[in-house]
């Protein structure tokens, strides 16, 4: 069975709230990032940090392929392409 566009649509939605919520909570757990000082040593990521980076890359890793399905479907649908 083909998925309709509202399905395709739904889908989206819930992949770019999900890419939403992972990065603002790396945001949150990570703070703004800053330049390491010559000779300073890499900080060590605890174990939340890095489950939150991993969120985060799954996240876009799932958004991109349903963005770009996304709206070839809806340019598609409305005649509209996109614009240089």
């Amino acid at each position: 069975m083909s998925e309709t566009f509202e399905e395709l649509e739904d889908r989206y939605k819930a992949a770019l709230n999900r890419v939403s919520k992972a990065h603002r909570d790396l945001q949150d757990i990570l703070g703004d990032p800053k330049p390491l000082a010559p000779g300073e040593e890499p900080p060590v990521l605890t174990k939340a940090e890095r489950d939150a980076q991993t969120e985060a890359m799954q996240a876009f890793q799932v958004y991109v392929p349903l963005r770009d399905r996304y709206w070839a479907t809806r340019w598609g649908r409305e005649g509209n392409p996109p614009k240089p």
